[in-house]
């Protein structure tokens, strides 16, 4: 069979998205003096791209590992992560011109003036959206990049020494998402202390305290972004060690009127990848092959008949 492509777009992620990423990062490029204030948004929005670029080129031929692939890419919200972020950098993008629009002379460059208009609130809506951004990054270059490497683990054309290979990749893959979680409780703790701080200042301000209220509105959205980046990322981190930690077994014989568990208990591991072929039973032997039931007393099995 002709192999199987898991595109952006089966997934789930809009063209709107991806072209609204597109589009700001070009935005920002263009401007200038916007190359040095928002470097990090246009440097994430490059970290999303390339994955899914990639993606696109990632060709499978076993259609149950295709099928098994896309569903495990699916659960990881990256498809929510991007379609979201696209309607935020086409947000930011009109923000972006709106900002603009007093410079002198061509858009080339920002104005101190606009840039100084930034009050409490939008401090905040800048922030959040900076968040949105790597958050997107992050769970994108994850899940991608764990796909293509699960993607090889599971083909059986893959040699023994490359699987190894892949296992390290896959086990560096896991520090990685481990240290981004930690980062992510790291930010919204700072989260925290933001929303304490605009609830303790004055409130004689000149708008009766509604910038701060907005702001406050911000930095809430903020903490459930977190929250959200942290659930995502543990779910990479769960399908990375899973897959990583799977059981290879072959070219095993039991004879001799022998009785043999090829695999382990449910018990022991709850959910666990592997691969395991010729298994060979001879003179009345007998093999239990795989997970093993639980709530099956495998005692029964070796009692002589």
């Amino acid at each position: 069979m002709d192999p199987l492509s898991i595109t952006a777009s089966a997934i789930g992620i809009t063209q709107f998205a991806i072209s609204s990423i597109v589009k700001l990062h070009d935005i920002i490029n263009d401007l200038a003096e916007a190359k040095e204030v928002a470097r990090d948004i246009a440097s994430n929005l490059e970290g999303v791209q390339r994955p899914l670029a990639a993606l696109e080129e990632l060709t499978i031929s076993d259609r149950t590992i295709y099928i098994t692939t896309k569903a495990d890419l699916e659960k990881t919200g990256v498809v929510e992560a991007v379609n979201n972020c696209g309607q935020a950098c086409a947000d930011f993008a009109d923000n972006l011109k709106r900002w603009t629009k007093h410079s002198t002379g061509t858009t080339t460059k920002i104005s101190l003036r606009d840039r100084f208009l930034v009050g409490v609130w939008n401090k905040e809506k800048i922030r959040t959206f900076r968040m949105q951004v790597q958050s997107c990054q992050a769970i994108v270059q994850f899940a991608i990049t764990s796909t293509q490497l699960i993607v090889q683990l599971r083909s059986e054309q893959t040699s023994e020494i490359h699987r190894e290979q892949l296992k390290t990749q896959l086990q560096a893959l896991e520090t990685q998402i481990q240290e981004y979680i930690d980062l992510a409780k790291k930010q919204q703790d700072e989260a925290q202390r933001r929303r304490q701080d605009l609830q303790e200042q004055p409130g004689d301000e000149e708008d009766g305290g509604a910038q701060r209220a907005l702001a406050t509105q911000e930095v809430e959205k903020q903490k459930g972004l977190l929250e959200a980046d942290q659930v995502s990322s543990a779910v990479v981190f769960l399908q990375v060690r899973s897959k990583r930690t799977s059981q290879d077994i072959s070219n095993i014989i039991i004879s001799d009127d022998s009785k043999a568990l090829v695999g382990m208990p449910e018990s022991v591991v709850g959910e666990v990848n592997q691969r395991i072929k010729g298994v060979t039973t001879k003179n009345r032997s007998a093999a239990a092959v795989g997970v093993f039931d639980k709530n099956v007393d495998m005692r029964d099995f070796f009692k002589s008949t």
